[in-house]
């Protein structure tokens, strides 16, 4: 199956609703910690290893679970999408 990699990265106050939301359309992450930005301010980035036709599903999801920002320069989430050579969860 052709698995892809979604890297997240979302302010900390956003990052428990979009974690839970994931949990419960079935898609495992696992949460690392961050920062950045010009005002170095704390980030939580979400990693997933999904399925390629569920891609969308779970950006639409990141969206939707994402409070709307009222500043123009700040973005509700950074995601990217890698496309992975190998995937495997060993037991």
């Amino acid at each position: 199956m052709d698995k892809k990699m979604i890297f997240a990265i979302l302010e900390d106050a956003e990052s428990e609703s979009v974690m839970r939301a994931m949990h419960d359309a079935g898609h495992p992450l696992t949460l690392i910690d961050s920062t950045g930005g010009l005002l170095r301010r704390g980030n939580s980035t979400l990693i997933a290893g999904v399925d390629a036709a569920d891609v969308d599903d779970v950006i639409e999801l990141i969206n939707q679970e994402c409070s709307p920002s009222i500043n123009p320069f700040k973005k509700r989430a950074t995601i990217m999408v890698i496309a992975l050579e190998h995937f495997e969860q060993i037991s």
